[in-house]
């Protein structure tokens, strides 16, 4: 059997992406890996503090460029933020997210993700940032299994 699972474009401005990131953390169903791509300054890092926001994490959310990784914990599960700037294919990095994505309540958001050529889990959900200008940027949302599907089709 071939599933096929759908996407959805938008173009947003900083503000709008901060109502999708909300809407997309009253959507999701832990563990959920969610997968950030696109170029530097794209808007990866500020998604992510808006998904974390949204989940529940009072912490302050920061970029876990130079520390790979940061946890935050949110009511009723982890937040967990991966960078994989400088980084491929790191067996030590893998398996830790691994670890986090078999833990119930975690959302992993790992950004970079395209840095990694193993598929880390069977349903997850990329979102990838285009630099349209400096107030707007192109947001892709794919679905990559059933559940992430449910997430894009209640959206649309």
């Amino acid at each position: 059997m071939v599933l096929k699972y759908n996407s959805l474009r938008l173009t947003l401005t900083k503000e709008a992406s901060d109502s999708l990131a909300a809407k997309i953390a009253k959507l999701i169903k832990t563990p959920q890996l969610v997968e950030l791509v696109g170029d530097l300054g794209g808007g990866k890092t500020t998604f992510a503090k808006s998904l974390g926001k949204a989940l529940g994490v009072s912490q302050t959310i920061t970029s876990p460029t130079f520390n790979i990784h940061r946890s935050y914990g949110f009511p009723g599960g982890k937040f967990e933020h991966f960078d994989l700037y400088r980084l491929s294919d790191d067996e030590i990095v893998l398996n830790e997210l691994e670890d986090c994505l078999s833990t119930d309540g975690s959302v992993v958001v790992v950004e970079w993700a395209q840095h990694f050529t193993k598929n880390l889990s069977d349903d997850y959900l990329t979102i990838e940032f285009l630099y349209r200008d400096e107030e707007t940027r192109d947001i892709i949302i794919v679905a990559n299994g059933p559940k992430s599907q449910k997430i894009v089709e209640d959206l649309s």
